[in-house]
């Protein structure tokens, strides 16, 4: 027994204006699929379906195999390209801060690429960490550490490149731009200290090394400096190998 309702009245007017409105808007095939499955699930045979719409009867058994299969996209046709586009999600962009005796660099997580930036230019490092920093990208921390410089002060130089442009991170004061503190003779403190500590065993950070040679010597060299000039020096190289080449000359000294 056929389920299509008896009862329904059909306009042959009706039906070619909506059908070719619905063409239009859908395209032919996919207009057909519907038909065509709309008439197999009323009960009407496979082979007088495929007949009404010109249609092989090979080709709808594989779309009412599909359509078993896929559901909704059975009914797509695959040459207009009527899939829903599948939006890819944005990836919120990494960052991160590598630092090396030469170079800061800038690891950027969105196609594994970096900046490289050399510590020799501190302006340039203060103005593109700072960047990032104002674009959300990097934390105050993270720049402090790099830069060796509070996070109170990494912020108050934000603020000032937000008012000033980079001409703001100038240090003004004209001592920070000659070396006149450190002189030769400061120079060899530092050396003698930092091989002392490293012979007995002793931290040999900035921070210890700025203390002692402060209260030996009756000096204030902040511990910025002291670090500044530590690495110009290479002394950071020497905390671990200086104790061994003591060692060696030692037992040479005695043959």
């Amino acid at each position: 027994m056929s389920n299509c309702p008896t009862e329904l009245s059909f306009s042959h007017t009706h039906s070619t204006k909506r059908l070719d409105k619905a063409y239009e808007s859908f395209g032919v095939n996919v207009i057909n699929r519907i038909i065509g499955f709309t008439l197999f699930l009323l009960g009407a045979k496979r082979e007088d379906i495929a007949r009404y719409l010109q249609m092989p009867i090979g080709t709808f058994l594989s779309f009412l195999t599909r359509a078993d299969r896929y559901g909704l996209w059975a009914f797509e046709d695959r040459r207009k390209q009527l899939s829903v586009k599948v939006v890819k999600e944005k990836v919120p962009l990494k960052v991160s801060l590598g630092v090396t005796e030469q170079n800061v660099i800038i690891e950027l997580s969105e196609n594994n690429e970096s900046i490289v930036i050399p510590r020799r230019n501190p302006l340039q490092c203060k103005a593109i960490l700072l960047t990032f920093l104002n674009d959300g990208l990097l934390c105050a921390k993270e720049v402090s550490e790099v830069l060796g410089f509070t996070v109170r002060h990494v912020k108050d130089l934000n603020n000032k490149m937000q008012e000033g442009d980079v001409y703001s991170l100038i240090d003004q004061r004209k001592g920070q731009i000659q070396d006149y503190r450190f002189t030769p003779e400061i120079k060899a403190e530092l050396i003698q200290q930092v091989a002392a500590n490293c012979i007995t065993g002793k931290p040999t950070s900035s921070r210890v090394i700025s203390e002692q040679i402060n209260e030996r010597c009756n000096l204030t060299l902040p511990d910025r400096s002291i670090r500044f000039h530590m690495e110009k020096l290479g002394l950071p190289k020497i905390s671990k190998s200086l104790p061994a080449l003591v060692e060696y000359l030692k037992k040479n000294s005695k043959q």
